[in-house]
């Protein structure tokens, strides 16, 4: 190979270098079609902006009809409080003193005119006390029992039996 003397052609060295390199032949060159990148970012996008606008309709209407619901509720409790409201008046009405005179006259009843006071034996103390539902059988009593209870809480309040 020779180098390049000041003088030489640029031509002479390119028929030099032609003979000593081997020049590999061109490729050809073929029109590709152009990526379809940006269509198929648009369809991913449609495709959540379809998916976030279904979402937000199911929530609209899972709103809209716990909505209901309570509103439902709240029509049922003040339904519940106006009945309790009349549940109270009628009460007052029911429990006022004059309507129990009223009611009482009716059966025959009269106003006392004086009270007193009445002594009760022990006999029917304990009557009165077997009388009542027992809550446990080992614990009733005998009559002899209940007397001598009776005598010493009379003893301790300083009055005989």
């Amino acid at each position: 190979m020779r180098s390049r003397v000041h003088g030489e052609t640029p031509r002479s060295m390119v028929k030099a270098t032609a003979k000593v390199a081997h020049v590999a032949p061109r490729p050809q060159l073929v029109v590709v079609a152009p990526r379809r990148r940006a269509a198929r970012f648009i369809a991913a996008g449609s495709a959540v902006v379809f998916g976030l606008m279904i979402g937000a309709a199911a929530f609209q209407t899972q709103l809209a009809r716990r909505q209901l619901t309570i509103d439902t509720y709240d029509r049922q409790i003040r339904a519940a409080h106006e009945q309790y409201d009349v549940l109270r008046r009628e009460r007052a009405e029911l429990r006022s003193p004059g309507r129990l005179a009223t009611e009482a006259s009716a059966l025959g009843m009269v106003p006392a005119t004086q009270t007193q006071f009445i002594t009760l034996t022990p006999e029917v103390v304990g009557a009165v006390q077997r009388s009542g539902a027992p809550t446990d059988r080992s614990e009733e009593t005998t009559i002899e029992q209940e007397f001598d209870a009776y005598a010493r809480v009379k003893a301790q309040a300083g009055s005989a039996p």
